[in-house]
């Protein structure tokens, strides 16, 4: 494996992980607030 492609997907892995931890983080900051779990199907 080349070094580029390697920092390349070292680079989209972070991206992704961050992206991720962000929707979290809102969706734990949106429950904590409102202390109501409302999940209609």
């Amino acid at each position: 494996m080349d070094t580029t492609i390697a920092m390349m997907l070292a680079q989209d892995g972070l991206t992704n992980g961050a992206i991720y931890a962000l929707l979290a983080l809102a969706l734990v900051l949106v429950f904590a607030v409102t202390r109501v779990i409302c999940i209609q199907q």
